[in-house]
């Protein structure tokens, strides 16, 4: 039997979320239909509440936030180069801004778009006997930080909370408690997910509580209301954390725990992932390690340029066993699983 992973990027998700490319326009849209709510009154307040605004206060001001964003998107050739420039200039209160802002924008794209149905079709095809029956052999590395999985896996539990969901999905990142152990199934998010922690008791703040959602009063005043509190609050950690960042208050690191989860991959399946250049480190890392790779396959509108990228990761596999695929409409499924 052979060993499966799956290496995904943002295409995997982009019949429900945004691409790169993409952000900008999704971001202004956000803005204008938020500006277009006027769901709350000039004096309205949350109850019990620290900060002294107004729910319309606060609105204004996540408006204005996002329309920061908007900004540095249309000046940078992505949001993760952006947060890298952060990075590397030590703004730590910009890089904490910006991810939770980006939090709070994904969750808001998850609420108001339906699941990306090829995650609903992919574990209908993996599940066996029950919904905790995965291949043991199978394994997903995910460079993105949405909930896409956890969302149409709420279809098959029943269970609408995004932790229950994690935990059954055995969904592993810098702050999980728990490794993988051996061959089992686990969904391994490198760049982390889009929700909060607090230190140091090291628990989920739940940033949104619920897969199912719609975009009305209610969403907009939860999301509000958890932003703020966010944002106020330092001790809350952004559970999103790119892949080459470090968290203090973590120790555990997800290279490692890819590394170990996935070097005995015999096939590995790419899907909509572009290898961009300042994720290549860490790429090299976790494929390298793969060192009983047999076969890989690219699954992309313009996948041959995935197998050229590939190959500055690494070049040591016949070509014969470099397939490409074209077609989208599903997530392909080896004839080896």
């Amino acid at each position: 039997m052979k060993n499966i992973t799956y290496l995904l990027g943002a295409g995997a998700s982009k019949k429900a979320l945004p691409i790169v490319k993409k952000f900008p326009k999704r971001i202004n849209g956000l803005i204008e239909r938020l500006k277009k709510e006027d769901v709350f009154s000039e004096t309205e307040k949350f109850e019990n509440f620290e900060i002294d605004k107004t729910k319309k206060e606060i609105q204004k001001d996540f408006i204005s936030d996002l329309a920061w964003l908007y900004i540095e998107c249309n000046i940078h050739a992505s949001v993760d180069t952006f947060a890298k420039k952060l990075f590397v200039k030590n703004d730590r209160q910009n890089l904490r801004k910006l991810k939770l802002i980006l939090s709070a924008f994904f969750i808001f794209e998850q609420s108001i778009n339906p699941v990306d149905l090829r995650y609903d079709s992919f574990l209908a095809s993996i599940l066996n006997n029950g919904i905790r029956d995965f291949p043991d052999q199978l394994k997903i590395l995910s460079w993105n930080y949405d909930y896409q999985f956890e969302k149409a896996y709420s279809g098959y539990t029943n269970k609408t909370e995004l932790e229950i969901n994690r935990t059954m999905l055995n969904i592993i990142s810098k702050c999980s408690r728990e490794d993988n152990k051996g061959c089992k199934f686990g969904i391994y998010k490198i760049n982390g997910t889009t929700d909060f922690f607090s230190n140091p008791f090291y628990r989920n703040y739940d940033f949104l509580k619920n897969t199912e959602n719609k975009f009305d009063k209610n969403l907009i005043e939860s999301i509000l209301k958890r932003y703020t509190e966010v944002q106020n609050q330092k001790d809350y950690i952004p559970m999103l954390s790119f892949a080459w960042e470090n968290i203090e208050e973590v120790e555990q690191n997800i290279i490692d725990k890819c590394i170990n989860g996935t070097k005995e991959t015999n096939i590995l399946i790419i899907i909509g992932y572009s290898f961009p250049f300042f994720n290549r480190e860490i790429d090299r890392k976790i494929i390298n390690a793969m060192t009983s790779l047999e076969k890989v396959y690219f699954q992309a509108p313009d996948s041959n340029n995935l197998k050229e990228r590939f190959l500055s990761i690494r070049d040591d596999i016949d070509d014969k066993q470099l397939v490409l695929r074209y077609d989208t409409k599903q997530f392909l499924l080896p004839n080896e699983l």
